[in-house]
């Protein structure tokens, strides 16, 4: 007996180290399953009996197997728990050298039994592969014993009857949805002593074990897509499935099914059929041209800021009302120049002006213009021709020993050859100066070549006064430090002077 608990407790030690192991295998599966639904199922099953009692004490060495078969008819009512009926036929032999006797029982066995899923212990998942499980119940044993003394003769002969204690476990292999193989060992213990094999000496109680070997046929309703819902009730059956909607799935977990969301792949709202709305402004984002940004149905779902109906990443001022036709710029003079053209964008203005008017039609704008309520030329910054007395000035530099004029003084000679050309009869002075860095002779040469530079580029603009007064003083006439560089600069230099 002692031996036979050990076996037992052996058995169940390892049958929930596995069901650990392969639970944590499968754990991934966990997500994708459908929830559990209970089931009956067949199994009909094909073994060994072995006999344990008072003629072979020692199990070890009885090797009377006999060949038996059963039928078990269950319901699995939850993932962990289940209940079966099992009807077992066999035999039942022993050969016991020590008493001289033989023992042969023809038995049949009706018992119920709660059957417990190890590896539901830990999680559901209805596609693992190896169920472990353990059974227990009790049942109704019915036998017609025979032992025999060795010699042949009739030890004794009884049909015996009562109750019986089945209790063991076993390992579901799921070849398919609604098939597995099953390999169960159970041991069956009577509440008495002289059932079996009509002796008490040495076992308290007869018993026998069952090793078997089956097919088990789960009893349900197709379901194609295992999904738990049969194909019957299942509006989606070729996808898995929710039950709350009857069958399809929902991907995105938005609570609408996908088959009514327009946007299957990604959690939206019920009012935009399942399409998300990102920047939350009423507009789904298969519609909204920005859809991180809340925007305005009328542009798109894109925002306009100012409200001037282009959107602000269009929009060249954002902030500021304007038409569309510049881009959202304005125009607030309405010049048709906008406003970040216009220089003078209050005041209406042509295009070649940059936006700015010429009210005294001189060719130059008022924003140029000294004079502009008065025709004037450029020479004279929009005003008037110098009148007798009046004097026009420029200064043109050089650099050290040259006779060229630095380039950023050429408007100023062009301003006095534009006068010039417009008032030929205007007195024109010319005189040439230098610093003192070279010889008085070389510097007073230097000079009056700076001066003739500069009347030849008059000319050369058109200038034809004949009215010129040249001079050239060369380092005499300095008009700053010529010890320092900066007072050297401002003393190489040819002074222009208009007079009338």
């Amino acid at each position: 007996m002692k031996v036979i608990f050990t076996k037992l407790t052996i058995t169940l030690i390892c049958a929930i180290v596995v069901s650990a192991i392969f639970t944590t295998v499968s754990a991934q599966e966990k997500d994708s399953v459908a929830p559990f639904k209970s089931y009956f199922y067949l199994q009909p099953n094909v073994g060994l009996t072995q006999y344990f009692g008072d003629l072979n004490p020692d199990d070890y060495y009885n090797t009377e197997v006999k060949l038996a078969g059963s039928v078990i008819a269950g319901w699995q009512f939850s993932r962990i728990f289940g209940f079966r009926g099992q009807f077992l036929a066999g035999k039942l032999a022993s050969d016991s050298e020590a008493k001289q006797l033989t023992m042969e029982d023809k038995i049949w066995d009706l018992s119920g039994q709660i059957t417990l899923n190890v590896n539901e212990i830990f999680n559901y998942n209805p596609n693992r592969f190896l169920t472990i499980y353990l059974f227990g119940g009790a049942g109704y044993l019915h036998g017609n014993n025979t032992v025999t003394n060795y010699d042949g003769s009739l030890f004794k002969e009884e049909v015996n009857s009562g109750l019986t204690y089945p209790l063991g476990g076993g390992a579901a292999f799921r070849l398919s949805n609604t098939i597995s193989l099953n390999l169960e060992y159970g041991h069956r213990i009577t509440p008495e002593d002289l059932k079996l094999d009509f002796h008490s000496s040495v076992s308290k109680y007869d018993q026998y074990s069952y090793a078997s070997a089956g097919l088990t046929f789960k009893l349900q309703k197709k379901d194609k897509d295992r999904d738990g819902i049969v194909d019957k009730k299942d509006l989606c059956p070729e996808v898995p499935g929710k039950l709350e909607f009857e069958g399809c799935p929902d991907k995105d977990n938005d609570g609408i099914a996908d088959r009514d969301d327009a946007c299957p792949d990604v959690a939206g709202k019920p009012e935009f059929k399942g399409c998300p709305d990102t920047d939350g402004d009423g507009i789904p984002d298969q519609e909204d041209a920005c859809p991180t940004v809340a925007g305005k149905k009328e542009t798109k779902g894109c925002p306009d800021s100012d409200g001037d109906g282009v959107i602000d990443s269009e929009d060249l001022w954002p902030t500021v009302f304007g038409l569309a036709i510049y881009a959202g710029v304005p125009d607030t003079d309405g010049d048709g120049i906008p406003d970040n053209n216009d220089l003078c964008k209050d005041v209406k203005g042509p295009a070649q002006f940059m936006g700015c008017p010429d009210t005294d039609g001189d060719g130059i704008p008022d924003n140029k213009d000294n004079c502009p309520e008065v025709a004037g030329v450029a020479a004279n910054n929009g005003c008037p021709a110098l009148i007798m007395g009046d004097v026009l000035q420029k200064t043109v530099y050089f650099d050290t020993d040259s006779w060229i004029a630095l380039a950023k003084y050429i408007i100023d000679m062009n301003e006095i050859a534009a006068y010039m050309n417009e008032n030929p009869e205007a007195v024109i002075s010319i005189a040439g100066h230098a610093d003192s860095r070279e010889s008085e002779k070389y510097n007073m040469r230097l000079s009056e070549r700076r001066a003739d530079y500069v009347i030849k580029y008059l000319k050369k603009k058109g200038m034809k006064s004949v009215n010129i007064e040249k001079s050239f003083f060369g380092e005499s006439r300095p008009v700053a430090d010529n010890n320092t560089s900066e007072g050297r600069a401002l003393n190489r230099r040819v002074e222009i002077r208009i007079t009338k």
